[in-house]
Protein backbone atom coordinates (compact mmCIF):
# COMPACT_ATOMS: atom_id res chain seq x y z
CA UNK A 1 0.00 0.00 0.00
CA UNK A 2 1.62 3.32 -0.78
CA UNK A 3 1.63 6.00 1.55
CA UNK A 4 -0.28 9.05 0.38
CA UNK A 5 1.84 11.66 1.47
CA UNK A 6 4.53 10.35 -0.30
CA UNK A 7 2.41 10.44 -4.19
CA UNK A 8 1.28 13.90 -3.18
CA UNK A 9 4.41 14.94 -2.39
CA UNK A 10 5.99 13.75 -5.65
CA UNK A 11 3.22 15.08 -7.09
CA UNK A 12 3.13 18.80 -5.47
CA UNK A 13 7.30 18.55 -6.62
CA UNK A 14 6.18 17.79 -10.18
CA UNK A 15 3.94 21.32 -10.27
CA UNK A 16 6.56 23.48 -8.58
CA UNK A 17 9.01 21.98 -11.23
CA UNK A 18 7.01 22.17 -14.13
CA UNK A 19 6.37 26.43 -12.72
CA UNK A 20 9.60 27.00 -12.52
CA UNK A 21 10.81 25.68 -15.47
CA UNK A 22 7.57 27.49 -17.17
CA UNK A 23 8.61 30.15 -15.66
CA UNK A 24 11.97 30.21 -16.89
CA UNK A 25 10.83 29.93 -20.33
CA UNK A 26 8.53 32.68 -20.20
CA UNK A 27 11.36 34.76 -18.80
CA UNK A 28 14.08 34.01 -21.16
CA UNK A 29 12.35 33.14 -24.47
CA UNK A 30 12.52 36.91 -26.29
CA UNK A 31 9.72 38.66 -27.24
CA UNK A 32 7.33 37.52 -29.68
CA UNK A 33 9.92 34.04 -30.87
CA UNK A 34 6.51 31.71 -30.10
CA UNK A 35 4.83 30.51 -33.00
CA UNK A 36 1.72 33.36 -33.92
CA UNK A 37 2.16 34.80 -30.32
CA UNK A 38 2.05 38.33 -31.14
CA UNK A 39 -1.37 37.69 -33.45
CA UNK A 40 -2.86 36.43 -29.98
CA UNK A 41 -1.26 39.57 -28.31
CA UNK A 42 -2.85 41.98 -30.70
CA UNK A 43 -6.37 40.29 -29.96
CA UNK A 44 -5.87 40.71 -26.45
CA UNK A 45 -4.88 44.13 -27.10
CA UNK A 46 -8.20 44.97 -29.25
CA UNK A 47 -10.09 43.61 -27.15
CA UNK A 48 -8.82 45.91 -24.27
CA UNK A 49 -8.70 48.88 -25.77
CA UNK A 50 -11.72 48.69 -28.10
CA UNK A 51 -13.79 47.20 -25.72
CA UNK A 52 -15.23 44.29 -29.00
CA UNK A 53 -14.13 41.64 -30.33
CA UNK A 54 -11.98 41.54 -33.33
CA UNK A 55 -13.16 41.03 -36.87
CA UNK A 56 -10.87 38.69 -39.34
CA UNK A 57 -10.74 41.00 -42.16
CA UNK A 58 -8.49 41.38 -45.36
CA UNK A 59 -5.04 42.48 -44.71
CA UNK A 60 -4.65 40.42 -41.39
CA UNK A 61 -2.21 38.42 -42.95
CA UNK A 62 0.74 39.97 -44.22
CA UNK A 63 3.22 36.95 -44.98
CA UNK A 64 6.06 39.01 -46.40
CA UNK A 65 6.21 41.47 -43.44
CA UNK A 66 5.81 38.86 -41.06
CA UNK A 67 8.90 36.36 -42.35
CA UNK A 68 11.12 39.93 -42.67
CA UNK A 69 10.05 40.37 -38.88
CA UNK A 70 10.95 36.67 -38.07
CA UNK A 71 14.17 36.88 -39.99
CA UNK A 72 14.60 40.01 -38.29
CA UNK A 73 14.03 38.56 -34.89
CA UNK A 74 11.41 40.75 -33.94
CA UNK A 75 13.27 44.13 -33.15
CA UNK A 76 12.14 46.04 -30.26
CA UNK A 77 11.22 48.75 -32.75
CA UNK A 78 9.06 46.59 -35.04
CA UNK A 79 5.39 47.31 -35.17
CA UNK A 80 3.59 44.62 -34.88
CA UNK A 81 0.17 46.08 -34.86
CA UNK A 82 -0.43 44.77 -38.45
CA UNK A 83 -0.25 40.97 -37.61
CA UNK A 84 -3.69 40.39 -36.76
CA UNK A 85 -4.50 37.09 -38.68
CA UNK A 86 -5.87 35.21 -35.32
CA UNK A 87 -8.98 37.57 -34.87
CA UNK A 88 -11.14 34.74 -35.78
CA UNK A 89 -10.43 32.67 -32.98
CA UNK A 90 -12.99 31.86 -30.37
CA UNK A 91 -12.86 34.20 -27.58
CA UNK A 92 -12.39 32.43 -24.26
CA UNK A 93 -8.67 32.51 -23.94
CA UNK A 94 -9.05 36.47 -24.72
CA UNK A 95 -11.54 37.52 -21.93
CA UNK A 96 -9.88 35.87 -19.37
CA UNK A 97 -6.55 37.10 -20.77
CA UNK A 98 -7.63 40.71 -21.02
CA UNK A 99 -7.93 41.08 -17.14
CA UNK A 100 -4.55 40.36 -16.78
CA UNK A 101 -3.72 42.83 -19.75
CA UNK A 102 -5.39 45.45 -18.09
CA UNK A 103 -3.86 44.80 -14.06
CA UNK A 104 -0.51 44.61 -15.79
CA UNK A 105 -0.44 47.59 -18.44
CA UNK A 106 -0.09 45.01 -21.02
CA UNK A 107 2.89 43.76 -20.17
CA UNK A 108 4.03 40.32 -21.92
CA UNK A 109 5.29 38.69 -19.03
CA UNK A 110 2.17 38.30 -16.38
CA UNK A 111 0.40 37.09 -19.88
CA UNK A 112 2.97 34.36 -20.52
CA UNK A 113 2.39 33.40 -16.79
CA UNK A 114 -0.66 32.74 -17.00
CA UNK A 115 0.13 29.94 -19.91
CA UNK A 116 1.92 28.34 -17.24
CA UNK A 117 -1.14 28.38 -14.25
CA UNK A 118 -3.36 26.63 -16.87
CA UNK A 119 -0.01 24.56 -17.73
CA UNK A 120 -0.62 23.91 -13.74
CA UNK A 121 -4.08 22.66 -14.17
CA UNK A 122 -3.11 20.93 -17.39
CA UNK A 123 -0.40 18.42 -15.29
CA UNK A 124 -2.75 18.03 -12.10
CA UNK A 125 -5.72 17.00 -14.76
CA UNK A 126 -3.21 14.38 -16.09
CA UNK A 127 -2.54 13.25 -12.81
CA UNK A 128 -5.79 12.62 -11.69
CA UNK A 129 -7.12 11.36 -14.78
CA UNK A 130 -5.09 8.10 -14.83
CA UNK A 131 -5.02 7.86 -11.12
CA UNK A 132 -8.96 7.46 -11.27
CA UNK A 133 -8.42 5.00 -13.87
CA UNK A 134 -5.78 3.02 -11.51
CA UNK A 135 -6.30 3.87 -8.34
CA UNK A 136 -4.08 1.44 -7.39
CA UNK A 137 -1.05 2.32 -9.57
CA UNK A 138 -0.44 5.88 -8.21
CA UNK A 139 2.78 5.93 -9.38
CA UNK A 140 1.31 5.38 -13.22
CA UNK A 141 -0.37 8.63 -12.86
CA UNK A 142 2.64 10.31 -11.40
CA UNK A 143 4.92 9.22 -14.36
CA UNK A 144 2.53 10.70 -17.05
CA UNK A 145 1.68 13.68 -15.25
CA UNK A 146 5.83 14.34 -15.49
CA UNK A 147 5.65 13.60 -19.13
CA UNK A 148 2.91 15.66 -19.54
CA UNK A 149 4.83 18.59 -17.82
CA UNK A 150 8.20 18.31 -19.25
CA UNK A 151 8.17 17.53 -22.79
CA UNK A 152 10.07 20.83 -23.52
CA UNK A 153 7.97 21.67 -26.74
CA UNK A 154 4.82 21.68 -24.46
CA UNK A 155 6.60 23.71 -21.98
CA UNK A 156 7.80 25.99 -24.91
CA UNK A 157 4.23 26.79 -25.71
CA UNK A 158 2.93 26.61 -22.23
CA UNK A 159 4.91 29.40 -21.44
CA UNK A 160 4.01 31.96 -24.37
CA UNK A 161 0.80 33.82 -25.59
CA UNK A 162 -1.79 31.86 -27.04
CA UNK A 163 -5.04 29.98 -26.25
CA UNK A 164 -3.75 26.79 -26.79
CA UNK A 165 -3.12 26.47 -22.73
CA UNK A 166 -6.34 26.86 -21.82
CA UNK A 167 -7.76 24.82 -25.03
CA UNK A 168 -5.36 21.96 -23.14
CA UNK A 169 -6.94 22.62 -19.87
CA UNK A 170 -9.96 22.37 -21.10
CA UNK A 171 -9.41 18.56 -22.58
CA UNK A 172 -7.85 17.93 -19.68
CA UNK A 173 -10.72 18.73 -16.99
CA UNK A 174 -13.31 16.50 -19.69
CA UNK A 175 -10.74 13.48 -19.35
CA UNK A 176 -11.57 13.68 -15.72
CA UNK A 177 -14.78 14.41 -16.09
CA UNK A 178 -15.25 11.92 -18.79
CA UNK A 179 -13.58 8.56 -16.58
CA UNK A 180 -15.22 10.16 -13.58
CA UNK A 181 -18.83 9.96 -15.25
CA UNK A 182 -18.06 6.34 -16.20
CA UNK A 183 -17.30 5.15 -12.69
CA UNK A 184 -13.89 5.55 -12.22
CA UNK A 185 -12.27 4.43 -9.90
CA UNK A 186 -12.50 1.42 -9.50
CA UNK A 187 -12.31 -0.16 -6.06
CA UNK A 188 -12.82 -3.66 -3.99
CA UNK A 189 -15.99 -4.03 -2.05
CA UNK A 190 -15.50 -4.25 1.30
CA UNK A 191 -17.58 -7.26 1.44
CA UNK A 192 -16.99 -9.29 -1.93
CA UNK A 193 -13.68 -7.90 -2.78
CA UNK A 194 -14.52 -7.69 -6.36
CA UNK A 195 -14.47 -4.34 -8.11
CA UNK A 196 -16.70 -1.99 -8.27
CA UNK A 197 -17.63 1.25 -10.03
CA UNK A 198 -17.69 4.56 -8.19
CA UNK A 199 -21.53 5.57 -7.20
CA UNK A 200 -23.47 7.08 -8.49
CA UNK A 201 -24.30 9.84 -6.34
CA UNK A 202 -20.38 10.37 -6.84
CA UNK A 203 -20.75 10.79 -10.63
CA UNK A 204 -20.62 14.10 -12.63
CA UNK A 205 -24.01 14.55 -14.61
CA UNK A 206 -24.10 14.31 -18.39
CA UNK A 207 -24.91 17.79 -18.07
CA UNK A 208 -21.00 18.48 -16.86
CA UNK A 209 -19.62 16.84 -20.04
CA UNK A 210 -21.91 18.79 -22.20
CA UNK A 211 -20.44 22.51 -20.21
CA UNK A 212 -16.97 21.32 -20.22
CA UNK A 213 -17.75 20.80 -24.31
CA UNK A 214 -19.49 23.64 -24.80
CA UNK A 215 -16.04 25.29 -23.45
CA UNK A 216 -14.40 23.95 -25.69
CA UNK A 217 -16.87 25.69 -28.48
CA UNK A 218 -15.62 29.33 -27.62
CA UNK A 219 -12.14 28.23 -26.56
CA UNK A 220 -10.37 26.61 -29.78
CA UNK A 221 -11.47 25.12 -33.03
CA UNK A 222 -9.04 22.25 -32.84
CA UNK A 223 -10.38 20.81 -29.84
CA UNK A 224 -14.08 20.45 -31.02
CA UNK A 225 -13.40 17.30 -32.50
CA UNK A 226 -11.91 14.92 -29.34
CA UNK A 227 -13.97 17.15 -26.84
CA UNK A 228 -17.31 16.02 -28.52
CA UNK A 229 -15.85 12.33 -29.03
CA UNK A 230 -14.79 11.92 -25.49
CA UNK A 231 -17.92 13.24 -24.20
CA UNK A 232 -19.94 11.06 -26.36
CA UNK A 233 -18.40 8.18 -26.21
CA UNK A 234 -18.52 8.09 -22.65
CA UNK A 235 -22.27 8.12 -22.58
CA UNK A 236 -22.66 5.80 -25.03
CA UNK A 237 -20.16 3.49 -23.06
CA UNK A 238 -21.74 3.79 -19.69
CA UNK A 239 -25.35 3.54 -21.44
CA UNK A 240 -23.83 -0.06 -22.55
CA UNK A 241 -21.67 -1.10 -19.68
CA UNK A 242 -24.87 -0.47 -17.40
CA UNK A 243 -27.37 -1.98 -19.53
CA UNK A 244 -29.49 1.00 -19.63
CA UNK A 245 -33.16 1.87 -21.55
CA UNK A 246 -32.36 3.53 -24.99
CA UNK A 247 -34.77 6.68 -23.09
CA UNK A 248 -31.82 6.77 -20.52
CA UNK A 249 -29.29 7.37 -23.37
CA UNK A 250 -31.34 9.87 -25.33
CA UNK A 251 -31.83 12.07 -21.67
CA UNK A 252 -28.44 12.04 -21.03
CA UNK A 253 -27.58 12.98 -25.15
CA UNK A 254 -29.79 15.97 -24.34
CA UNK A 255 -28.45 17.08 -21.13
CA UNK A 256 -25.06 16.93 -22.89
CA UNK A 257 -25.51 18.16 -26.07
CA UNK A 258 -28.24 20.65 -25.30
CA UNK A 259 -26.16 22.26 -22.58
CA UNK A 260 -22.63 22.40 -25.54
CA UNK A 261 -24.76 23.51 -28.40
CA UNK A 262 -26.25 26.27 -25.71
CA UNK A 263 -22.79 27.59 -24.99
CA UNK A 264 -21.28 27.25 -28.71
CA UNK A 265 -24.41 28.92 -30.42
CA UNK A 266 -23.54 32.43 -28.38
CA UNK A 267 -19.95 32.33 -30.59
CA UNK A 268 -21.50 30.98 -33.98
CA UNK A 269 -24.55 33.58 -34.34
CA UNK A 270 -22.35 36.76 -33.63
CA UNK A 271 -19.58 34.89 -36.34
CA UNK A 272 -23.07 34.43 -38.54
CA UNK A 273 -24.25 37.91 -38.34
CA UNK A 274 -20.51 38.91 -39.08
CA UNK A 275 -18.87 36.58 -41.68
CA UNK A 276 -22.39 35.35 -43.02
CA UNK A 277 -24.33 31.92 -43.24
CA UNK A 278 -22.29 29.27 -43.17
CA UNK A 279 -18.96 30.60 -42.37
CA UNK A 280 -20.57 30.03 -38.18
CA UNK A 281 -16.92 29.50 -37.21
CA UNK A 282 -14.85 32.09 -39.22
CA UNK A 283 -12.76 29.63 -41.14
CA UNK A 284 -14.03 30.12 -44.77
CA UNK A 285 -13.26 33.85 -44.13
CA UNK A 286 -9.89 32.58 -42.62
CA UNK A 287 -8.83 30.93 -45.74
CA UNK A 288 -9.47 33.88 -47.95
CA UNK A 289 -7.50 36.00 -45.55
CA UNK A 290 -4.48 33.86 -45.17
CA UNK A 291 -3.21 34.10 -48.83
CA UNK A 292 0.59 32.95 -49.57
CA UNK A 293 0.24 30.24 -46.84
CA UNK A 294 1.92 27.24 -47.97
CA UNK A 295 -0.93 24.67 -49.00
CA UNK A 296 -0.80 21.20 -48.88
CA UNK A 297 -1.26 20.79 -52.63
CA UNK A 298 1.74 23.35 -53.80
CA UNK A 299 3.94 21.39 -51.86
CA UNK A 300 3.38 17.81 -53.45
CA UNK A 301 3.49 19.41 -57.06
CA UNK A 302 7.06 21.02 -55.54
CA UNK A 303 8.61 17.83 -54.76
CA UNK A 304 6.56 14.87 -54.54
CA UNK A 305 3.57 12.87 -52.43
CA UNK A 306 6.41 10.33 -50.87
CA UNK A 307 8.71 13.66 -49.97
CA UNK A 308 5.81 15.52 -48.59
CA UNK A 309 4.95 12.38 -46.32
CA UNK A 310 8.49 12.15 -45.20
CA UNK A 311 8.43 15.81 -44.37
CA UNK A 312 5.22 15.50 -42.25
CA UNK A 313 6.13 12.38 -40.22
CA UNK A 314 9.73 13.43 -40.36
CA UNK A 315 8.91 17.22 -38.96
CA UNK A 316 6.05 16.26 -36.48
CA UNK A 317 8.25 14.52 -34.73
CA UNK A 318 10.68 16.76 -34.06
CA UNK A 319 8.12 19.66 -33.44
CA UNK A 320 6.59 17.68 -31.07
CA UNK A 321 9.84 16.98 -28.40
CA UNK A 322 11.25 20.53 -29.52
CA UNK A 323 11.90 22.76 -32.43
CA UNK A 324 11.16 26.24 -31.22
CA UNK A 325 10.53 29.67 -31.94
CA UNK A 326 8.81 29.80 -35.15
CA UNK A 327 10.27 26.52 -35.64
CA UNK A 328 13.35 27.79 -36.90
CA UNK A 329 15.58 26.68 -33.93
CA UNK A 330 15.51 22.39 -34.16
CA UNK A 331 17.53 20.80 -31.37
CA UNK A 332 20.54 18.66 -32.58
CA UNK A 333 20.02 15.51 -34.22
CA UNK A 334 21.32 13.63 -31.71
CA UNK A 335 18.99 14.74 -29.40
CA UNK A 336 16.15 13.43 -31.60
CA UNK A 337 17.93 9.98 -31.85
CA UNK A 338 18.04 9.87 -27.83
CA UNK A 339 14.61 10.29 -28.14
CA UNK A 340 13.96 7.78 -30.88
CA UNK A 341 16.06 5.31 -28.49
CA UNK A 342 14.11 6.17 -25.89
CA UNK A 343 10.90 5.57 -27.49
CA UNK A 344 12.70 2.00 -28.98
CA UNK A 345 13.13 0.88 -25.56
CA UNK A 346 9.58 1.47 -24.37
CA UNK A 347 8.09 0.03 -27.69
CA UNK A 348 10.17 -3.37 -26.07
CA UNK A 349 8.36 -2.13 -22.79
CA UNK A 350 4.60 -2.44 -25.12
CA UNK A 351 5.91 -5.86 -26.16
CA UNK A 352 7.42 -7.08 -22.57
CA UNK A 353 3.64 -6.38 -21.28
CA UNK A 354 1.41 -7.89 -23.53
CA UNK A 355 3.52 -10.79 -23.30
CA UNK A 356 3.94 -11.12 -19.54
CA UNK A 357 1.08 -9.72 -17.94
CA UNK A 358 -1.63 -12.21 -16.58
CA UNK A 359 -4.64 -12.75 -18.06
CA UNK A 360 -6.51 -11.04 -15.11
CA UNK A 361 -9.79 -9.09 -16.42
CA UNK A 362 -9.83 -6.03 -16.45
CA UNK A 363 -13.27 -4.07 -15.50
CA UNK A 364 -15.18 -2.80 -17.94
CA UNK A 365 -15.74 0.76 -16.22
CA UNK A 366 -11.65 0.89 -16.63
CA UNK A 367 -11.56 -0.03 -19.97
CA UNK A 368 -14.49 2.17 -20.83
CA UNK A 369 -12.36 4.88 -19.41
CA UNK A 370 -8.85 3.69 -21.19
CA UNK A 371 -11.42 3.85 -24.87
CA UNK A 372 -12.63 7.12 -24.42
CA UNK A 373 -9.28 8.63 -23.83
CA UNK A 374 -7.49 6.77 -26.98
CA UNK A 375 -10.54 7.75 -29.08
CA UNK A 376 -9.74 11.29 -28.20
CA UNK A 377 -6.07 10.57 -29.51
CA UNK A 378 -7.01 9.21 -32.37
CA UNK A 379 -9.41 12.05 -33.34
CA UNK A 380 -7.24 14.44 -32.87
CA UNK A 381 -4.16 12.56 -34.78
CA UNK A 382 -7.18 12.89 -37.20
CA UNK A 383 -7.92 16.22 -37.27
CA UNK A 384 -4.22 16.83 -37.53
CA UNK A 385 -3.88 14.87 -40.95
CA UNK A 386 -6.64 16.73 -42.35
CA UNK A 387 -5.82 20.16 -41.60
CA UNK A 388 -2.46 19.19 -43.31
CA UNK A 389 -4.26 17.96 -46.67
CA UNK A 390 -5.31 21.62 -47.06
CA UNK A 391 -2.17 23.82 -45.45
CA UNK A 392 0.88 23.11 -44.74
CA UNK A 393 1.32 22.77 -41.04
CA UNK A 394 3.67 20.20 -39.57
CA UNK A 395 4.02 21.27 -35.81
CA UNK A 396 3.64 18.65 -33.46
CA UNK A 397 2.19 20.99 -31.15
CA UNK A 398 -1.34 20.36 -32.39
CA UNK A 399 -1.32 16.66 -30.87
CA UNK A 400 -0.45 18.16 -27.74
CA UNK A 401 -4.48 18.25 -26.37
CA UNK A 402 -3.80 14.49 -26.86
CA UNK A 403 -0.66 14.33 -24.52
CA UNK A 404 -2.62 12.63 -21.50
CA UNK A 405 -3.27 9.39 -23.43
CA UNK A 406 -0.03 9.92 -25.19
CA UNK A 407 1.83 9.71 -22.02
CA UNK A 408 -0.41 6.86 -20.68
CA UNK A 409 1.07 4.51 -23.86
CA UNK A 410 4.54 5.70 -23.33
CA UNK A 411 4.25 4.85 -19.44
CA UNK A 412 2.60 1.82 -20.04
CA UNK A 413 5.76 0.52 -21.77
CA UNK A 414 8.03 1.69 -18.70
CA UNK A 415 5.49 -0.26 -16.56
CA UNK A 416 5.98 -3.20 -19.52
CA UNK A 417 9.84 -3.04 -18.16
CA UNK A 418 8.67 -2.88 -14.75
CA UNK A 419 6.93 -6.27 -14.66
CA UNK A 420 10.22 -7.42 -16.32
CA UNK A 421 12.70 -6.02 -13.59
CA UNK A 422 10.39 -7.79 -10.85
CA UNK A 423 11.04 -11.23 -12.24
CA UNK A 424 14.77 -10.42 -12.32
CA UNK A 425 14.95 -8.41 -9.02
CA UNK A 426 13.22 -10.25 -6.45
CA UNK A 427 14.72 -8.91 -3.32
CA UNK A 428 11.91 -7.71 -1.09
CA UNK A 429 13.63 -3.82 -1.22
CA UNK A 430 13.27 -3.99 -5.35
CA UNK A 431 9.81 -5.01 -4.86
CA UNK A 432 9.14 -1.87 -2.77
CA UNK A 433 10.97 0.21 -5.62
CA UNK A 434 9.62 -1.12 -8.49
CA UNK A 435 6.64 0.55 -8.73
CA UNK A 436 8.13 3.65 -8.75
CA UNK A 437 10.02 2.97 -12.07
CA UNK A 438 7.87 4.68 -14.75
CA UNK A 439 8.40 7.73 -12.91
CA UNK A 440 12.10 7.65 -12.63
CA UNK A 441 12.49 6.39 -15.98
CA UNK A 442 10.83 10.13 -17.38
CA UNK A 443 12.99 11.59 -14.46
CA UNK A 444 15.45 12.99 -17.40
CA UNK A 445 12.92 14.93 -19.07
CA UNK A 446 12.46 18.46 -16.73
CA UNK A 447 16.78 18.48 -17.62
CA UNK A 448 16.32 18.05 -20.94
CA UNK A 449 13.84 20.72 -21.08
CA UNK A 450 16.43 23.38 -18.95
CA UNK A 451 18.99 22.05 -21.46
CA UNK A 452 16.91 22.96 -24.26
CA UNK A 453 16.60 26.16 -22.98
CA UNK A 454 19.61 27.28 -22.29
CA UNK A 455 21.98 26.01 -25.18
CA UNK A 456 19.23 26.29 -27.88
CA UNK A 457 16.69 28.46 -27.16
CA UNK A 458 18.41 31.43 -25.94
CA UNK A 459 21.71 30.96 -28.09
CA UNK A 460 19.40 30.87 -31.43
CA UNK A 461 16.41 33.40 -30.57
Amino acid sequence: MLNNKLVYGFLAAILIVFALIGTLYAVETPPWQAPDEPAHFNYIEQLVKARELPVLSAGDWDSPYLEQLKAEQFPPDADLSPIEYEDHQPPLYYLLASTIYRLSGGSLLPLRLLSVIFGMGIVLAAYYTIARLFPAHRPVALAVAAFVAFVPQHIAMLSSVNNDSLAELVIAVLMVVAVTYLGNPVNPSRRTQELEALSLSSRPHSAALGGLVGIAFITKLTIYGPAVVIAGIAIILRWRIENQPVRWLLKQIAWAAGLALLIGATWWIRNISIYGWPDFLGQITHESVVIGQLRTTSLIAETSFPAYLWQLVATTYRSFWGQFGWMSVPMPRRVYLMLGLFLAIDLVGLIILLVKSKATETSRVVRAGIVALLLGFLTTGLQYLYYNTTFVQFQGRYLFPALIPIGLIVVTGLWGWKILLEGWLKHERWQRVLPWFPLLAVSWLPLLSVYALFNFIIPNL
